[in-house]
């Protein structure tokens, strides 16, 4: 429930050139990342959040609390509050997964949306109590509006994207003026009438052309009716599930609905639109459909473009739901009803929230049921897949994306994870190919050619993997984790100027971005600044904890330090924090040898062996096993373990290890 804050010049409703605002941004979702663009204008944009306590980094997931929020806007409105200001401080909470904090969870038992928007409430009384305590209240315009509701069941919809009713698409708008203008209007408007609305409050001409239409007549005058339209839309079906997108034209008396079967509602008589008046009322019906064509155009509109989203983007767009699985087809097709595809839709929701709520069984049963029932879903059978490959049943999430392939056999989502999936499996060839099959459709796809990139990485092809980063941030400057790999392998070639500067870049672009700050620290360690690549070192596992290789790096600063217990310490938090990475086993296994606990040394060389038994750091497990065997009197066992250390050894010699 975002709302804005403008300060206009005391005093006067037409105010005489004045110094230029103070522009700050205040987001509590991840929707709203700077990526997105959204920071245009903003001298401040504060869209940091806090990574560590995600196990599982998503759009859908990753937000701040709206006091968190409210915080930070406070904070900068008390270095602004001389000035003039516009500050937009969104809030997030009343939004799927309701999480209401206390004492408002306990207000409203069973209820987490009513508490969350109880909450927000709160937070709201906070930054216009701040207004009040400084006095700026009286100079201070204030816009609280939001950007959609929740069906909570109405119509058969649990959240909202599905249909376009009231239910979702009415929002509030309240427009406090400083000049103590009241009351209520009902007169029809629309989000966008609210820059217009903004900028002639503060005698502000508008910039070029824009879709919206003042409300200030309504704002002073609560009674004037101004004939304004509302014009909605949800693709959200067309682009999902292959069904027909929806829209609506609304002008404050009548909703018309374009659908397969056209609906009308008067939404004075008939607010909750359970009667659909369509074929008693087609004269009007048909006024407000050539209204939408006007606005609209026919309705058809391609998919978002995806060319400048960076490799992980995708993935968490389709887990909010904002992308999907693009459905393409043909824009004169008749395509089925959402209405008529509701039960099916309900199913498909209640399978992503049991997968959402950890229940990944009862999800895999319930989305098999529902593409046995419909097996055309493209969506499900991409989503499907996902949830069979989390299961680990590599197999069968296979079949699935070659199902969504045999579908739409351009599905760039579906081709994307089966190369990721032949990649997990070792099958580095398939990979390549699905990999470059997504790039012959779509060529100017970034998130491909990185994910192409690192394979090649991967396989120790440097050069190429260097040229196709390069390709990635051609068509994607803004990529972080390009620039983060490009100073990876400068590092790995010895280029220590030309890697930092690489990855200082990255880490401008994508401060939150996954090993920028170890590789960083890994630079600086090599120039000789221990100190900064320490504190580099603690700010990558503050984020990321279970990264294996910072928490060695941070061991090995420690003990040259003198700090034996602090080194210790971070070997078993990597054991136990990073479970795959081999060498804390084996380093700890070796302080467990010189210190006698040889039971102890046995198990984590062990266990380390099972996790990386083929790196540079292998051989130092077959040697402490080899050791244990030989201090119990087990010569033939130590002998053959020191031979597979050997064995290893060699072939490292042979076939060097990529040091990236």
């Amino acid at each position: 429930m975002p709302g804005r804050l403008l300060e206009p010049w005391p005093g006067s409703r037409r105010p005489p050139p004045a110094p230029p605002y103070a522009t700050g941004a205040f987001v509590g979702a991840w929707v709203l990342d700077s990526r997105w663009g959204l920071d245009q204008g903003f001298e401040r944009y504060d869209d940091h959040f806090d990574l560590s306590k995600y196990q599982v980094v998503s759009l859908g997931t990753v937000q701040k609390k709206a006091d968190a929020v409210i915080d930070g806007a406070l904070d900068w409105l008390e270095t602004v509050r001389d000035r003039r200001f516009f500050a937009w401080v969104h809030l997030y909470d009343p939004h799927t997964p309701y999480e209401p904090p206390e004492p408002f969870a306990s207000r409203y038992p069973g209820q987490p949306y009513l508490a969350e928007v109880a909450y927000t409430d709160h937070a709201v009384g906070r930054l216009l109590d701040w207004l009040r305590a400084e006095r700026l209240m009286e100079r201070t315009l204030v816009v609280l509006t939001a950007d959609h509701g929740e069906s909570l069941g109405d119509h058969g919809e649990s959240t909202h994207a599905y249909f376009v009713y009231d239910a979702t698409m009415a929002v509030p708008l309240i427009v406090r003026t400083p000049w103590g203008d009241r009351g209520r209007s009902r007169t029809q408007a629309s989000s966008v009438d609210l820059m217009p609305t903004v900028l002639e409050l503060l005698g502000l001409p508008p910039a070029g052309e824009i879709d919206g239409r003042s409300l200030l007549r309504a704002v002073l005058t609560p009674d004037a009716e101004l004939q304004h339209l509302a014009y909605s839309e949800s693709y959200f079906p067309r682009y999902h599930f292959g069904w027909q997108h929806l829209r609506a034209l609304r002008d404050g008396r009548h909703k018309f609905i374009e659908a397969p079967r056209p609906e009308l509602y008067d939404v004075q008589a008939d607010p909750g639109e359970t009667r659909n008046i369509y074929k008693a009322n087609s004269a009007r019906a048909e006024e407000l459909r050539l209204g939408l064509e006007r606005l609209g155009g026919t309705g058809f509109q391609p998919a978002p473009p995806r060319e400048q989203m960076d490799p992980d983007t995708l993935q968490r767009l389709a887990a909010l739901g904002y992308v999907g699985n693009m459905v393409d087809q043909d824009p004169a097709a008749v395509l089925p009803d959402p209405k008529d595809k509701l039960p099916l839709f309900a199913r498909m929701s209640a399978a992503k929230a049991a997968a959402q709520d950890g229940r990944l069984e009862e999800a895999i049963a319930s989305m098999s049921a529902v593409l046995a029932d419909d097996p055309r879903i493209v969506d499900a059978h991409v989503t499907l897949g996902n949830w069979l490959r989390r299961a680990g049943r590599l197999d069968a999430a296979a079949a699935s994306f070659k199902a969504a392939l045999g579908l739409q056999p351009e599905n760039e989502l579906a081709l994307s994870n089966l190369a990721n999936l032949y990649r997990s499996l070792g099958r580095h060839q398939a990979a390549l190919e699905g990999y470059r099959a997504v790039l012959r459709l779509e060529p100017r796809n970034p998130q491909t050619w990185y994910h192409l990139a690192t394979l090649l990485l991967d396989l120790g092809r440097v050069d190429e993997a260097e040229e196709t980063f390069q390709q990635a941030l051609g068509h994607n400057p803004a990529m972080g984790a390009g620039h983060n790999s490009l100073g990876a392998i400068a590092f790995a070639r010895g280029r220590l100027d030309q890697a930092e500067q690489l990855i200082r870049k990255a880490l401008e672009l994508e401060p939150e971005l996954r090993t920028v700050r170890f590789n960083l620290a890994r630079v600086l360690e090599l120039k000789g600044d221990s100190e900064a690549a320490e504190e580099l070192y603690r700010q990558e596992l503050a984020t990321y904890p279970d990264h294996g290789k910072a928490r060695f790096n941070l061991a090995q600063i420690l003990k040259e330090k003198g700090d034996r217990g602090a080194y210790l310490r971070e070997l078993r938090a990597a054991v136990e924090r990073a479970p795959e990475f081999g060498a804390a086993y084996f380093f700890l296994a070796r302080e467990e040898l010189e210190a006698g606990n040889l039971p102890d040394a046995a198990d984590l060389a062990q266990r380390g062996l099972a996790v990386d038994s083929a790196s540079e750091v292998a051989p130092l497990g077959y040697y402490v096993l080899a050791d244990v065997y030989s201090r119990r009197g087990q010569p033939g066992r130590a002998e053959a373990e020191v031979q597979k250390a050997r064995l290893l050894e060699a072939a490292l010699r042979r076939n060097p290890l990529p040091r990236i």
